[in-house]
């Protein structure tokens, strides 16, 4: 049985248990003690009224009892001998001192003094002395028994209580995480828990966790039914600001106005990029983002790529050379072409936006360790914080390097690269270039041999 690790509730739980423990047995013991002290008080007082009795009666001079207690004397258990009297008035009556445990040695010794009146008139003062060590030996004993008896008491408490805190506190709390954990984003209004299968003290929780999901699926429904709406209102005037721009630039306008026409197109192509990948968003959501994947070759992927983005990029966009070492090439791949260059293309501008004035951006391709296909895109800006290079794949989410400087950017081009690969059964990363900057890197699976260029697929392409 694997115990999870002690919280602080079940570590404060075991410790007031335990102290629990702890002080009832020192209750007892503390007991124990002063009970055993007073019965051994007792029976000394009693023995010693006794005594005091006999003797009393016995004898009736001083010297008549300096006698009988040297008879006496040879009691291995009991002393008594005379002591002086104190000063004061003469007591009445068989009065007592109160007994005193005196240690000597390995002997215990209860010692107490009593007044007896003698026949004579005359009153003397008789000290006890009782041989207890058996009655202390006892005592200490029963003392070390309930000591070992708490510690074994603390040890099967602090096992049972374990158990009883795992099986009634951590067993559920942690398949209650497992419920939770298993509930993904964005929230749906059927991801609900099943209140009746909680433990009743997780009942409450459960209710206000359902009441809350339904709240944010209201929310985000709401949210991605606007951004869907936006999106498409948007796409028809955008593209007609595009056209009539290109249009007059066709036209040969006036040269005073083609810095402004060129901004407008610029801007307007930035903006159908936005609504684009918006749409995208909204489609992934609901469930609507369709793919058309076939097998394609890395080479005819990236020089597609670099005679559409050559031009744009002033000289700046490279292929990589490719391999003469002898190796095999990049191997096919299971992609749609058309969503495979919307990919490498926001990489692109991102490098292109974010690498010094000049300075070159690399496209290359090549097969994986893993066997996949690998597309990279390669730059020599200031690249990308190593506790960054998960989170800035996420929507809306730009890393520090743009923050720090004047580049504007939306934040979802990358959570949108994301997204399509992972549709397409890939993924992206972004790794340290070599020589510095940053390196994006887009994984494929390689196709499988009956699925390659020149032979019939076994079936449909996928769809995401």
């Amino acid at each position: 049985m694997n115990l999870l690790p002690i919280s602080r509730l079940r570590l404060w739980l075991q410790s007031a248990s335990l102290l629990a423990v702890l002080a009832g047995y020192g209750v007892m013991l503390g007991f124990n003690q002063v009970l055993s002290g007073y019965e051994r008080d007792q029976a000394h007082r009693q023995l010693a009224e006794e005594v005091a009795s006999q003797l009393s009666q016995q004898t009736g001079s001083r010297q008549q009892l300096r006698q009988l207690l040297l008879a006496r004397s040879r009691a291995p258990l009991l002393q008594l001998r005379l002591t002086p009297l104190p000063a004061g008035p003469a007591p009445a009556g068989p009065l007592r001192g109160e007994p005193r445990l005196v240690s000597s040695g390995a002997q215990s010794w209860l010692v107490s003094r009593v007044a007896i009146p003698l026949s004579s008139g005359e009153t003397v003062w008789l000290q006890v002395e009782q041989n207890v060590s058996a009655s202390v030996r006892q005592q200490q004993l029963g003392s070390w028994l309930l000591l070992v008896a708490a510690g074994l008491a603390s040890l099967i408490t602090s096992g049972l209580l374990r158990l009883v805190l795992w099986r009634g506190l951590s067993q559920p709390l942690e398949v209650f995480r497992v419920q939770l954990s298993g509930i993904e984003a964005p929230p749906r209004p059927g991801d609900q828990l099943v209140v009746a299968d909680q433990p009743e003290e997780l009942r409450p929780i459960a209710r206000a966790f359902n009441a809350l999901q339904q709240r944010l699926a209201a929310s985000w429904e709401r949210q991605r039914s606007f951004v869907d709406g936006v999106a498409h209102e948007l796409r028809t005037p955008i593209t007609l600001v595009s056209g009539h721009a290109q249009r007059l630039l066709r036209r040969h306008p006036d040269p005073a106005l083609v810095p402004s026409l060129r901004l407008i197109q610029q801007e307007s192509a930035r903006m159908g990029t936005l609504v684009a990948d918006l749409l995208d968003l909204a489609r992934q959501d609901s469930g609507r983002l369709r793919l058309r994947c076939r097998p394609i070759q890395a080479d005819d992927v990236l020089l597609a790529l670099h005679e559409r983005l050559a031009l744009g990029a002033a000289g700046r966009l490279r292929l990589a050379g490719s391999d003469a070492s002898g190796e095999p090439g990049p191997p096919p791949a299971l992609a749609d072409p058309d969503r495979l260059q919307q990919c490498l293309t926001a990489l692109v501008d991102n490098a292109l936006l974010y690498s010094p004035p000049g300075s070159p951006v690399t496209v290359g391709a090549a097969g994986a360790a893993d066997g996949r296909l690998l597309l990279w895109v390669r730059d020599h800006g200031p690249g990308v914080e190593e506790a960054e290079r998960e989170r800035i794949f996420g929507r809306f989410v730009r890393g520090s390097a743009g923050l720090r400087g004047d580049q504007r950017g939306s934040g979802i081009g990358l959570a949108v690269v994301k997204l399509l690969m992972e549709a397409m059964g890939g993924d992206v990363r972004v790794v340290e270039a070599p020589g510095g900057g940053a390196e994006f890197q887009l994984r494929l699976p390689a196709l499988e041999p009956a699925l390659e260029p020149g032979l019939s697929p076994a079936a449909d392409p996928p769809s995401a």
